[in-house]
């Protein structure tokens, strides 16, 4: 049990740090982020923070509106606050992906980026430990309102869109090339990978809680 345990939170971190790289690729892109990255880029400019900083207050924000909601969340959730902003800002300050300045090579460099986060998002999914703190909420605000989840993330992520350019947030071709591409990039691959994440259940706390403290008690 507990030799499970550590082999779910090796996917788990290992996931965390693709997910990081891809995320950073698509910050140095420099030519228009994804939805949640144009609020927490705005943010961190705004307010003067890091960006890592930037995204662990609205990952925080979105399990605690989930949490209101009604929804539960995991360990893998915690960690996914905490470590992505980790490696995010350790990655943008060790400099080791340039900035782009050429459209040609800024749509290579995010396309990679966004490929890096839909692996890096397979592998901590498939821990099992707890979904990312945004898909908790998308998953939570469909479940309150009656609304698919594809539309709770749409309406969200317009507002996000919108917030993150008012503070900031660089909006280009790459926001388009995001918004439109991401959903394809993940049901490709997670088909080829055959991986189906709606019907993997992602543990909760007080589950993994529980099923450590048997795990302890078997011979």
């Amino acid at each position: 049990m507990i030799r499970d345990y550590i082999r779910r939170l090796l996917w788990l971190v290992i996931g965390m740090v693709v997910s990081s790289v891809g995320i950073t690729m698509m910050l140095q892109a420099n030519i228009g982020l994804e939805p949640w990255s144009v609020l927490q880029q705005g943010m961190a400019q705004s307010l003067g923070i890091s960006y890592g900083t930037a995204s662990m207050i609205v990952g925080a924000a979105a399990i605690l509106a989930a949490v209101l909601c009604g929804e539960s969340f995991g360990f893998g959730t915690i960690l996914n606050i905490i470590l992505c902003a980790v490696f995010i800002d350790g990655l943008l300050w060790l400099d080791w992906i340039p900035l782009i300045h050429s459209l040609p090579s800024g749509i290579l460099m995010l396309l990679g980026g966004l490929e890096l986060l839909v692996l890096g998002t397979w592998m901590y999914m498939k821990s099992a430990l707890g979904a990312g703190p945004r898909d908790a909420l998308m998953v939570a605000l469909a479940r309150k309102t009656g609304r698919s989840v594809g539309l709770c993330r749409v309406s969200v992520e317009i507002i996000v869109i919108i917030v993150g350019f008012l503070l900031g947030g660089q909006v280009g071709i790459g926001t388009v090339i995001s918004a439109v591409g991401l959903g394809s990039l993940f049901n490709i691959n997670f088909h080829l990978l055959h991986f189906r994440a709606a019907e993997l259940h992602q543990e909760n706390v007080a589950e993994t809680l529980r099923c450590l403290r048997q795990g302890r008690k078997e011979p």
